[in-house]
């Protein structure tokens, strides 16, 4: 049986925010669901992988991406 690895990373902001989020998530193969209400979005990012180093070095790409784009707004 091989091992499986798992973190989730949520995010709560404006739903005008979101569309980039979810771009960022879908690029790196995660599992992103969303729930809206009275303006809000928020975001649960799913990322698997079999290899731990490999999760920590996506989850890390994926914070960085998360960062960029709250600089850019």
């Amino acid at each position: 049986m091989s091992e499986l690895h798992e973190a989730t990373i949520e995010w709560t902001g404006e739903a005008k925010l979101a569309p980039l989020f979810l771009v960022a998530a879908q690029q790196s193969n995660c599992e992103v669901s969303s729930l809206e209400k009275s303006g809000e979005v928020h975001l649960t990012v799913k990322i698997q992988h079999s290899s731990l180093q490999s999760l920590r070095d996506i989850v890390d790409a994926l914070l960085i991406d998360f960062a960029d784009i709250e600089e850019a707004v």
